[in-house]
């Protein structure tokens, strides 16, 4: 694809607002003092009797490449993939067969309230959200190491891409069935404002002594404001934003009510008794239906070509990758498509957890998130400390585990100032740093083995905040 083409794309979607769904702090799960818990499971009920949520941010970043895996130490210098020195195996072992995967999740919450009816207890939620998945496969790395060696194939089809932003509509509502079992769901209405989606099936790349090949077949979807133009005398599309666009055209395109979709997040809490509880939550089960501002690219077929152009000695910084990309819009045909309607879907996660009381003050509890995506599923533990020394502040501690993966520290926070309430919530924050001498200058405090992190703040007005007269927050 043409570079100017594709940052076109991304231009429009980072610059159309700010989260599918971000993975919460998991320290937020069982922190009673913050309304949002209910969030991350529906049968837990905010301890406030009302409260209303001032505008947050919640962000999430997940990759499958740590900085020691692209930087590689013998014996007090570090040397990056460019240099002769590096061992490529190492970082094919870190990447994986197929591909690696790097997600950026964000949440901005524009307006929440809930309040206690009955026995039940009923929330409700506006945000923004903006969420994308980036796949590079394998092979690509390839490329820098070994170039194009002949009568060989390189395998592009895991080269995947999703990206969109959305507004979501929360309704909430929990309620005891019994003194031991509580039961809550959300119930989510979602409008999709811009979204661009990969389906690609098959991309090979097949080298030989006197021609080369491509084998590809696969789909490009985009629900945004661009134009797709067939042009006859170029092979790729001209990608074009929509100009000239009136207020009401940007009212309609992202504050009404188009692309709709639907999720909804089902939980339940046990309490054994006095000091133990038990609970577990399944959330983001959902879709959203891109139906307007349609366009795409399509391709299919075996296309033969003879080689590419390239000369290391006038390079001028791009590389082998950008002649790849030239020879890729030349030999491929295309075609724009328009109307296309496709659907994404949300990546659903399951929470098991206990908590036990040690005091009224303190408990500890252990946490288990799941996370499932297209080809495969990321397993998470968490176990911390939760201490709520007084009725106006309270604190969360803990160890973040992952499989195949790192040990990080996480923690938060939350205190009151009258009815007004502040909160700050972070996981993988690191417990090892490294400095890193690079060309003899000395990069200190670097955390090698950082994959993830996850963070939400914000600020609540919360009354009746010392929680129901039969479960105080604190006796």
């Amino acid at each position: 694809m043409k570079l100017k083409s594709i940052s076109c794309l991304f231009s429009i979607l980072l610059g159309a607002g700010v989260s599918v769904q971000a993975q919460e702090p998991m320290s937020l799960y069982f922190m009673e003092t913050v309304p949002q818990t209910s969030r991350v499971n529906p049968a837990h009920r905010p301890r406030g009797n009302v409260f209303v949520s001032l505008p947050s941010v919640s962000f999430n970043f997940r990759g499958d490449l740590a900085v020691r895996d692209l930087l590689q130490q013998q014996g007090d210098k570090w040397y990056l993939p460019i240099e002769k020195q590096y061992d490529y195996s190492k970082l094919y072992k870190a990447i994986g067969k197929r591909s690696t995967m790097f997600n950026i999740n964000a949440e901005i919450d524009l307006l929440g309230f809930g309040f206690r009816a009955g026995k039940g207890y009923v929330t409700f939620g506006i945000s923004e959200h903006v969420a994308s998945t980036v796949g590079l496969p394998s092979d690509l790395f390839k490329i820098t190491e070994r170039g194009f060696p002949n009568n060989s194939t390189l395998d592009f089809s895991p080269l995947r891409l999703q990206a969109m932003a959305y507004k979501q509509y929360l309704l909430g509502y929990s309620r005891p069935v019994n003194e031991k079992l509580t039961v809550g769901a959300n119930l989510k209405a979602l409008f999709g404002q811009v979204a661009v989606a990969t389906d690609i099936r098959k991309f090979n790349l097949n080298t030989g002594d006197t021609e080369w090949s491509f084998d590809v077949e696969g789909d490009v979807y985009a629900s945004m404001p661009v134009t797709v133009t067939n042009n006859p005398d170029k092979d790729f599309p001209e990608i074009e934003e929509q100009k000239d666009l009136e207020v009401k055209d940007y009212i309609q395109k992202y504050a009404m009510f188009s692309n709709p979709g639907f999720a909804i997040d089902l939980g339940a809490s046990y309490r054994f008794d006095e000091r133990l509880t038990v609970s577990a939550a399944l959330n983001n089960l959902g879709f959203i239906s891109w139906n307007q501002d349609l366009g795409g690219l399509t391709f299919q077929g075996n296309y033969p070509f003879r080689g590419i152009n390239y000369d290391a000695s006038t390079d001028d910084g791009d590389g082998p990758f950008d002649a790849l990309v030239d020879s890729l819009e030349t030999t491929i045909d295309y075609s724009g498509t328009e109307g296309k309607k496709f659907t994404t879907t949300l990546a659903p996660l399951l929470y098991v957890g206990g908590s036990y009381r040690l005091t009224p003050a303190i408990s500890v509890s252990l946490l288990s998130r799941t996370a499932f995506w297209k080809k495969g599923v990321r397993q998470n533990f968490n176990l911390s400390l939760n201490l709520q020394p007084y009725s106006f502040v309270a604190f969360n501690i803990g160890i973040n585990s992952q499989i195949k993966g790192n040990t990080y520290f996480g923690t938060g926070f939350s205190i009151y100032l009258g009815p007004l309430q502040f909160y700050l919530l972070s996981d993988y924050i690191p417990v090892r740093y490294s400095t890193v001498t690079i060309n003899e200058d000395k990069i200190p405090f670097v955390p090698m083995r950082q994959k993830e992190v996850t963070f939400r703040t914000g600020l609540n007005l919360v009354f009746g905040r010392k929680g129901y007269v039969n479960r105080p927050m604190l006796d």
